[in-house]
């Protein structure tokens, strides 16, 4: 089978290689042929060696893959040959709180990836595809999706007339942007670029605010919220964390999710303390609430927003359009047939 690989850390150091295709699961597994593979910004931390240097190379990348099982184990009684599927971001988070041993078992490291024509999973590591998705939409599923759906829905339990905040145009914000406006909220977006924030009005936000012109953008979200501030805002940056402290409201919550703009920040934490801000981190979920999410978007309808497209040999082209930042939406690799 043909697979790309880390041979070592950077963009350069991904191949493409051919591989012994898996022919027979292991007790407890099944076989899938992918047919499409998304991309998270995680994948890229990963080929660069930035979210974990210890990973032992060489290894598949990407956490994110749907496709149709070509086998099962004998064991295997949930998932048969010709099922939809798609993949579970932690292979052995079930249901519960996080622990750190689910760490273990995440596809595209420390365990090999989606970036190949085939792939062996769990049983419990693969959730149906809602039945109106294409095998590209249902891609974007286990990471952007879960992990916005766990912000939104199960930590923020977001109610109707609250004011959400979401960052950027990635999949993860995009996604954010969809079940906020399903649960009956007002969503203001955020973002460095005109276009994308009337693109995200298209799709139902009510305001936006160009952070290119003002980086200080907890005033205009105060003004916009008539000083109240955000019920909910969703952090996809990491180093504006105060900004967002500044602009949720009393009692309010910051799903901290993401590290683009890095990993450190300053945070007045008197303002915290007195305004009773509560920061929730946030890490993808687990299968109990992929399954309730996926229940959800087949009852509404909803469909991922998808960015662009690649061909499985354009795969370097895909990962710099996703280093560019210059997205909206998803970034999908489709295998041929």
């Amino acid at each position: 089978m043909k697979a790309v690989r880390i041979e070592k850390f950077g963009l350069d150091g991904l191949s493409l290689v051919e591989m012994p295709a898996p022919s027979q699961p292991r007790k407890g597994e099944i076989i899938v042929k992918l047919k499409a593979i998304s991309l998270n910004f995680r994948d890229l931390l990963m080929i660069k060696g930035l979210y974990n240097p210890d990973q032992p190379l060489p290894l598949i990348p990407c956490s994110d893959g749907a496709g149709e099982v070509v086998a099962v184990a004998e064991d295997v009684q949930s998932v048969k040959v010709g099922d939809r599927v798609v993949g579970t971001f932690f292979q052995n988070w079930n249901a519960g709180p996080y622990e750190k041993r689910y760490g273990k078992a995440v596809l595209g490291g420390p365990l090999d990836g989606t970036l190949a024509e085939y792939i062996c999973l769990k049983e419990e590591g693969v959730v149906p595809i809602p039945r109106h998705l294409s095998f590209e939409e249902a891609s974007t599923l286990p990471c952007a999706a879960l992990t916005a759906w766990n912000a939104i829905v199960e930590q923020a339990k977001v109610t109707p007339g609250q004011t959400v905040v979401v960052q950027g145009s990635g999949g993860v914000s995009l996604f954010a942007l969809q079940f906020a406006l399903a649960c009956g909220a007002e969503v203001i977006f955020l973002s460095r670029n005109e276009e994308k924030i009337k693109r995200a009005k298209e799709l139902g936000a009510r305001e936006g605010i160009n952070t290119s012109r003002c980086e200080n953008w907890s005033h205009e979200l105060k003004e916009l919220t008539e000083g109240r501030g955000a019920d909910v805002i969703v952090n996809v940056l990491g180093a504006d964390l105060n900004e967002c402290v500044k602009s949720v409201s009393f009692g309010g919550l910051i799903c901290a999710i993401g590290i683009l703009k890095g990993v450190r920040t300053e945070v007045d934490v008197v303002s915290i303390l007195m305004r009773q801000v509560k920061i929730q981190g946030i890490y993808v979920g687990n299968r109990l609430m992929f399954e309730s999410m996926n229940r959800a978007i087949e009852k509404l309808n909803i469909k991922p927003i998808i960015g662009q497209h690649f061909s499985f040999d354009r795969y370097r082209e895909a990962f710099s359009l996703l280093e560019s930042g210059n997205h909206f939406g998803k970034i999908v690799i489709k295998m041929a047939e």
